[in-house]
Parts: C-alpha cells; structure tokens; sequence
C-alpha cells in the first residue's frame, strides 16, 4: 500500500485555487445581491420600528397633555358647578326673602285696611247709637210730655220706657 500522505494533508494547488475562486464569487455574489437589499431592508425595518417609537413617544406625550388638560378643565368645570349651586343658593334666599317681605307687605296692607274698615265700623256703630240715643231720650221726652202729672209718674213711665227699650 502505497500512501501519498504528503498529497492528502496538501491539497492540489489548482483544485485549491478554483476552490478559493468559487469561494470568492459565492461571496461576491452573496454581497451584491443578498448583503445589500438584507441590509436595506434591516435598516428600512430598523427606521420603520424607529418611527413607530416616536410616534408612539408623541401620542404618550399628547395623551399625557389632553389628560392634563381635561383634569384642569374638569377642576374649572367642578369649580364653576360649585359656583353656579352657590349663585343659586343666593337666589334662592333673595327670592325667598322677596317672597317674605311682599308677604309681609301685602298681610300689613290687610290689617291696615282691617283696622280702618273696623274703625269705619266703629264709627257708624257709635253714630248709630248716637242716633238710637237720641231717639230714645226724644221718645222719652215724648212720653214724658204726654203724660207729665208728677213727678212719680214720671219717674214710672222712665222706667216702664227702659224696660220697653230693653227687651
């Protein structure tokens, strides 16, 4: 047996050299038409997802803004309810004190014209027995004419006169 350990452990330089030229235009090849479009399209990725993360961060940062502001507007919406019930409690208590005093009013109105409409009454009641008065004492001054004879006769019909005005 005859073994060529020097041609086995160095390879033929010519089937080395193709080798290294196959190599070398696999390489080539794999550079000019996968290397660069992988690349591109890793970095169009890359700025794609890049830009998702801005935007992202913006709409977090808007969001963040608006909620900001709806709080505010929220306290000056909680702050102005407070207001309006507060205006609406004092309008309640102008009309209610209003509502008091035309009351108030409008019942010393009734009492006045009570009192004058009793007063006016009063004074025909005290015309009127006036009037009766007078009556009775020309009544009794009649009888009294009619049928003066003495005076203990007099005095009984006076006081026949006052039993008859009584009943």
């Amino acid at each position: 047996m005859d073994l060529d350990i020097a041609g086995k452990l160095f390879p033929n330089p010519l089937t080395m050299l193709i080798q290294l030229t196959a190599t070398g235009l696999l390489f080539y090849w794999f550079k000019r038409l996968l290397w660069k479009p992988t690349l591109a399209y890793l970095e169009k990725r890359a700025d794609y997802a890049e830009r998702q993360l801005r935007e992202a961060d913006e709409a977090n940062e808007a969001a963040k803004k608006l909620e900001t502001e709806a709080e505010s507007k929220l306290v000056a919406a909680a702050h102005e309810a407070m207001q309006l019930v507060e205006r609406g409690k004092e309008e309640g208590q102008r009309v209610k004190e209003k509502l008091t005093a035309d009351g108030k009013r409008e019942a010393d109105l009734k009492l006045q014209a009570a009192i004058r409409e009793i007063t006016y009454q009063r004074q025909q009641m005290d015309d009127s027995i006036q009037s009766e008065i007078v009556d009775v004492a020309l009544l009794a001054a009649q009888k009294l004419i009619e049928g003066r004879v003495d005076e203990d006769s007099d005095r009984a019909l006076i006081e026949k006169f006052m039993k008859d005005v009584r009943s």
